[in-house]
């Protein structure tokens, strides 16, 4: 009996484990205030800010990387610039996956961890030197485009509201 019990629950683990690849994280999530797109890099990953939500008032596009260390960059629109890099396409044995995060708001890059929950959002961590934190969740979105040619983010697990 204890065989089985223990082989059910390597099945399911695994299968969890296995299930968390860079595939099951590809494309589209919205979070901080921002849709990005997770996508290949050469030989890691990255995500790139698709779209920044403004005021009405304000275009997205027009927003400057005005905090960036590189002085250069700082003229550079945060649309198309990349929030993370570097990231392992492979997870490690906890299911997360490893490279930097870019905070537009103080200009800096931080090690980071994200992983795919069981919810179906992407769990986002921060470290500083080996002590990590949660600093948010991404949630993903499915992109369409509209009769304008306009794309439109509709989100792939709507949250309850009540």
């Amino acid at each position: 009996m204890q065989r089985l019990v223990f082989f059910v629950l390597l099945l399911f683990s695994s299968q969890y484990i296995f299930s968390n690849t860079f595939d099951s994280i590809k494309g589209y999530w919205h979070g901080f205030g921002l849709i990005l797109e997770i996508k290949e890099c050469d030989d890691t990953f990255c995500a790139e800010i698709d779209h920044i939500f403004v005021s009405k008032e304000k275009n997205p596009l027009e927003i400057l990387d005005k905090n960036n260390e590189n002085k250069k960059l700082r003229s550079r629109p945060l649309v198309g610039s990349y929030m993370l890099y570097d990231f392992d396409k492979n997870p490690d044995s906890k299911g997360s996956f490893t490279g930097k995060i870019y905070n537009p708001e103080n200009g800096k890059s931080y090690k980071s961890k994200i992983k795919l929950l069981e919810n179906d959002a992407l769990e986002i961590k921060g470290c500083i030197t080996v002590i990590c934190q949660k600093t948010g969740e991404w949630l993903r979105v499915d992109i369409a485009l509209n009769e304008s040619g306009q794309k439109v983010a509709k989100l792939t697990n709507p949250l309850a509201i009540y």
